[in-house]
């Protein structure tokens, strides 16, 4: 299946699918826990990926099919409690939003406290039959952070988001996918296969317009609607400047799979100038 060899780094693996990119959480002994340089790696590599124009999606899994993340490593954490708390510590697991390529999560057994907050903070979650996604604040005494009281609203209703919050319990597979938290349901063997081959799909879209997609609903939600509906001209007009839709119309004329080119270094530079002329 992969194209490219695996590699790990830190203990965080990433391997190519063509244009998709695999990121591997890797602590298996510890359920996939997060310690500090793993962290950090993640953080690097996310920024790394996006910062690439031949990776058109990315993936995160975590090793294994029994836990996608625990969270932090715990025994780090006595010994340095200022890391649960520290926003430069914990950047990985809220820079999905960020980032202009589209992130998928693929998620089996745990994704607890800070996997989670990974989960929560990607664009899309496909789930193994065993996936159980859990905000465990209110059970432990601290308020849920990194996205948990904001963007966790913009994936399913209020009462789903405050009954998940508000007890600390966990929600499996079954409920997420009834209240459209994750987008599909497959045995845990195939679940980072069918993330990777929805990454295929969205990367054999154009990738200029996938980014301007993202760039104006993470406008809209953050702006709001009247906003939304101003930038979608200036999100269109720095796309009509690319080759994407001339090569997009040939390809529909000619009945052929449409081929697009990588979009350039420069390309969400000025879909954030679009942005911030509108919000002005």
């Amino acid at each position: 299946m992969s194209d490219t060899a695996h590699i790990i780094s830190s203990s965080i693996g990433s391997t190519d699918f063509g244009a998709v990119r695999l990121l591997t959480i890797v602590n298996e002994a510890k359920r996939n826990a997060f310690n500090g340089l793993m962290t950090l790696e993640l953080e690097r590599m996310l920024l790394k990926a996006d910062g690439d124009p031949t990776v058109r999606v990315i993936v995160v899994t975590g090793a294994g099919t029994e836990s996608f993340s625990s969270g932090h490593d715990l025994m780090e954490v006595m010994e340095q409690p200022s890391l649960a708390g520290d926003p430069v510590a914990n950047a990985a697991f809220t820079t999905p939003p960020r980032l202009g390529t589209p992130v998928i999560a693929a998620v089996n057994g745990n994704a607890y406290a800070a996997g989670f907050i990974l989960a929560l903070n990607c664009d899309l979650r496909v789930a193994g039959r065993n996936a159980r996604f859990c905000a465990v604040g209110a059970k432990i005494g601290l308020v849920p952070v990194g996205g948990q009281l904001s963007r966790l609203l913009e994936v399913m209703t209020y009462p789903s988001a405050f009954k998940m919050l508000a007890t600390g319990l966990p929600m499996d597979a079954e409920e997420a996918l009834a209240c459209q938290f994750v987008t599909e349901i497959c045995d845990p063997e195939d679940t980072v296969e069918h993330a990777v081959a929805l990454g295929q799909a969205i990367a054999a879209a154009s990738p200029a317009v996938v980014r301007a997609v993202k760039t104006g609903l993470r406008s809209t939600l953050a702006d709001g609607l009247e906003t939304g509906l101003q930038l979608e001209p200036s999100l269109a007009a720095v796309i009509r400047e690319l080759p994407d839709g001339a090569e997009g119309v040939a390809a529909f004329l000619e009945k052929r799979p449409a081929s697009y080119p990588d979009p350039p270094q420069d390309l969400q530079a000025r879909l954030d100038e679009a942005v911030a002329a509108r919000t002005r």
